[in-house]
């Protein structure tokens, strides 16, 4: 179970950067500082059925990852809420997938898919934060993988501020998506390591 979590949260992660990074040089004059992830995989977009079909599967590789990390890990209730939390972030980004956002993101005459795809795909990314919060608060009291809690708190707290302003209103929501999408993958990366490097009994 152990090397399969591994795979999954690797591949989930692989696969989401990819489709950010091969979408956004093959989609015209995109800009990865004033446009959202999103726009990649909007309907009508160049992008778009390949970037949702990637969303979709990285999502629920994401989901598969957190659910079975868990008992990797001391099943403390807080780990535990943590991990269902991140979890439900990967569902929000399959939903992402699932329902994607108009083109260009428009919020002039969204669709029901439009709405959504911001209402799912913004309840995903609070459930991350708060998820890798509780994992990394619980983390001070596990023996051989403290260190998950600075790299946390490092992670939760640029995330935090940085939700807020993924918002039309702010010139830069961009970069503010991807300081989140960032601060949650870096978390991500830092529990495969643990797991990678030595698996921890659940207790």
């Amino acid at each position: 179970m152990r090397v399969f979590s591994i795979i999954c949260g690797v591949a989930s992660l692989a696969i989401l950067l990819a489709a950010s990074i091969g979408g956004g040089l093959i989609y015209p004059g995109y800009n990865h500082l004033t446009q959202y992830i999103s726009e990649l995989g909007a309907t009508g977009a160049v992008t778009g059925p390949a970037v949702s079909l990637a969303f979709i599967v990285s999502g629920v590789l994401l989901a598969l990852f957190w659910l079975t990390a868990l008992p990797q890990f001391p099943r403390k209730p807080l780990a535990v809420v943590g991990f269902g939390l991140s979890a439900l972030n990967g569902l929000g980004l399959m939903f992402g997938g699932v329902f994607p956002c108009a083109f260009e993101c428009s919020l002039t005459g969204a669709t029901p898919s439009a709405v959504l795809h911001d209402l799912l795909g913004g309840l995903g990314y609070l459930c991350g934060i708060a998820g890798a919060a509780l994992i990394a608060i619980s983390a001070r009291s596990w023996d051989n993988h403290r260190h998950l809690y600075g790299l946390g708190i490092a992670c939760v707290i640029p995330a935090t501020v940085a939700v807020w302003a993924i918002h039309p209103g702010y010139p830069w929501f961009g970069v503010a998506q991807r300081v989140v999408e960032l601060g949650l993958g870096v978390f991500a990366v830092g529990v495969i390591l643990a797991m990678a490097k030595r698996p921890t009994p659940a207790l």
